[in-house]
């Protein structure tokens, strides 16, 4: 809804940062035939909590539009918020509407009282905007307190439809690492009072359920995000709920009801369907590694993984960090002289998990990285993912451990799963790439033999959490949970030589505990045979 506008968005919001007004003016001029000033393109900046380009779109719009109403009233928000104070243009707006009541303890940073919002006046168009700024300034402590005050104001079920539809248009816009208990509670609130025999009803219900359990899973609270997932009734919800029902359970350490609803979501994927044969989410199911902010789907520019790369090897060589080349970005090096262009991120490594803190910290300084400190769990980081905010690119820092006369790393997935690959100990020596000198295995032919096997042919399709001989524990729940994912992946994105793989490679360990039964296997096969006949078609 919002995405297409992020990239000219993100583009003003650079040149009002460095203050290249010339090439401003010139971008305005370009896109403002293209809705440059309508309210959907002030709506995505404000979801982008580009604060700054909010102020500015907003003036250009009351200069400039014969009706700018609602951008007044914007522009008004937006200064008081820039300046971190209530401003004189907020004070206009009425004393008791409910966007100048959610503004004052915004700027404030203060709890509102529950008499002063009772004390607030405004149609439902006011009290949504109210909300919506809550929940884009991140707030959503209020939002909880704005839906009790409609509860007490008794609105119909199309209200509560249009003011539900609010939040539902924000709600995967929301950060990852954003307190979401108080989104919750509004939700399941919301969800409570709106009742009626109506399919649309029904449906808006069923996805308020699989919202408030996937709150509940951002919050930590593992077991009231099963019990919500099971209330979504939807049929294209439920598979979102059944793969999130298995995650909080992964989280909870029940490997093997992790398993049971992964095998469940296979089956809803799968199984016939009619004449369209296999059932489809309403978004594509987000699997694998965590990632900070910036979506992994995009395309790896290797230019632009370089540049980052380099960005990192500079921000620690001054604080004397060793972070070494591994996995497919060591491969790359080895064999091809440069990034692989089918690589999805960078890969490097750090011997030792109390270098971590030191590591972070000189990425944090540079102001050139981001990440999510939650990841760092003293002796029990193996990975720490970060983003370089110039580029977008990401890259895993892996943390090798001393562990049974091995070195030791491993994947903590945002899944809830930790899967170790062990590696003959190795020291490190510097080598030029890139333009600067970087780490590397001291044996790289050996480090990748154990990585990869057969590394000296590419195969762009190789998968390495299930395929290399570092894996730890092959055909162990860990594994097994590995392997669904990775088929679920396949089919999200179309990518048959992948599936088959998976297939094979579960086949051969279907006999483990938790191994995929011969059902499950099936449906996944008939899948595989499904779109192949689709591409040949």
């Amino acid at each position: 809804m919002f995405e297409a506008e992020f990239p000219r968005l993100n583009r003003i919001e650079q040149l009002l940062q460095s203050g290249d007004h010339a090439t401003l003016e010139t971008l305005v001029i370009e896109e403002m035939p293209k809705g440059l000033l309508s309210e959907p393109t002030l709506d995505a900046a404000r979801v982008l909590r580009r604060n700054a380009t909010v102020v500015f779109l907003a003036s250009l719009a009351v200069e400039n539009l014969p009706k700018p109403f609602r951008f007044q009233a914007w522009l008004a928000v937006y200064q008081s918020i820039v300046r971190g104070e209530p401003t004189a243009e907020l004070g206009t707006l009425p004393g008791r509407h409910p966007l100048r009541l959610i503004t004052e303890v915004v700027v404030r940073k203060t709890a509102i009282d529950a008499a002063a919002l009772k004390k607030g006046h405004g149609p439902l168009d006011d009290w949504c905007h109210a909300a919506e700024l809550a929940i884009d300034q991140l707030r959503l402590d209020l939002v909880e307190q704005i839906v009790r005050e409609l509860v007490r104001r008794k609105p119909g079920v199309q209200d509560w439809l249009r003011f539900t539809q609010v939040l539902i248009s924000r709600h995967n816009h929301i950060p990852q690492t954003a307190d979401t208990g108080a989104l919750a509670r509004a939700y399941s609130c919301i969800r409570d009072h709106l009742i009626a025999r109506q399919p649309a009803v029904d449906k808006v219900r069923s996805r308020l359920a699989l919202y408030v359990s996937q709150c509940h899973f951002k919050a930590g609270n593992y077991s009231a995000a099963i019990e919500a997932a099971q209330l979504v009734t939807a049929e294209k919800q439920r598979i979102h709920a059944a793969f999130d029902i298995s995650r909080s359970h992964c989280f909870l350490g029940d490997l093997d009801q992790a398993l049971v609803w992964l095998d469940r979501v296979v089956e809803l994927i799968c199984a016939p369907q009619g004449p369209a044969q296999t059932a489809q989410p309403e978004h594509p199911i987000r699997t694998g590694k965590a990632s900070p902010s910036a979506k992994r789907s995009r395309t790896f520019d290797p230019q632009q993984a370089s540049r980052a790369l380099v960005a990192l090897q500079n921000a620690l060589e001054p604080v004397g960090k060793k972070a070494f080349l591994v996995s497919g970005t060591l491969l790359g090096f080895h064999r091809e002289g440069g990034l692989l262009a089918h690589d999805k991120d960078i890969d490097v490594g750090i011997i030792g998990w109390e270098d971590q803190y030191e590591v972070v910290n000189a990425l944090l300084q540079s102001g050139q990285f981001g990440m999510d400190l939650r990841r760092l769990h003293g002796r029990k980081t193996y990975h720490i993912p970060v983003r370089h905010i110039g580029t977008g690119v990401c890259i895993d820092i892996f943390v090798y451990h001393e562990e049974g006369g091995k070195l030791v790393t491993g994947v903590q997935s945002d899944f809830g799963y930790l899967q170790k690959f062990a590696f003959t100990p190795f020291g490190l020596h510097k080598t030029g790439f890139l333009g600067i000198e970087f780490y590397v295995p001291d044996d790289i032919e050996r480090n990748l033999a154990e990585n990869f096997g057969n590394w000296r042919q590419s195969d762009p399709d190789y998968i390495s959490h299930l395929q290399s001989p570092s894996t730890v524990d092959v055909g162990g729940k860990v594994f097994q949970i590995v392997g669904r994912i990775r088929a679920l992946e396949a089919i999200n994105e179309g990518k048959l030589e992948k599936l088959s793989r998976v297939i094979q490679i579960m086949t051969e360990h279907q006999d483990r505990p938790g191994g995929m039964s011969a059902h499950t296997l099936e449906l996944l096969q008939t899948a595989y045979d499904q779109r192949t006949v689709a591409e040949v078609a």
